[in-house]
């Protein structure tokens, strides 16, 4: 799968999600993890997905998945010196925040 078509199935996905498609957002989400598994906005994405379609138990579990993701990611980063941060490593940040809350909401 190209970056450009990878690109645009993830924002169909969200954009079903947005407009209240729970489930077809999750059938989207879920082909684009046919094809990688190891995607983390993916993983985030469904997550949510089957939380709003009341699959908590999914969503947990891909909630989990996203953040073992997002953990290994940051520990690839290159190192640097003082507390200057790339825009990856705040998105990297921010994603293992709401990770986290959402795992929190869920128990």
């Amino acid at each position: 799968m190209s970056d450009t078509s990878l690109t645009q199935q993830i924002g169909r996905a969200w954009r079903y999600y947005r407009e209240g498609k729970a489930d077809t957002a999750i059938t989207e989400f879920e082909r684009i993890l046919q094809k990688n598994g190891d995607d983390i906005d993916a993983n985030y994405g469904i997550g949510l997905a089957q939380n709003a379609a009341g699959r908590k138990a999914d969503a947990v579990r891909h909630f989990q998945k996203a953040q073992e993701l997002v953990i290994a990611a940051i520990a690839k980063q290159p190192k640097r010196e003082g507390n200057i941060a790339s825009p990856a490593d705040d998105r990297l940040m921010m994603l293992s925040r709401m990770i986290g809350q959402r795992l929190s909401e869920l128990g």
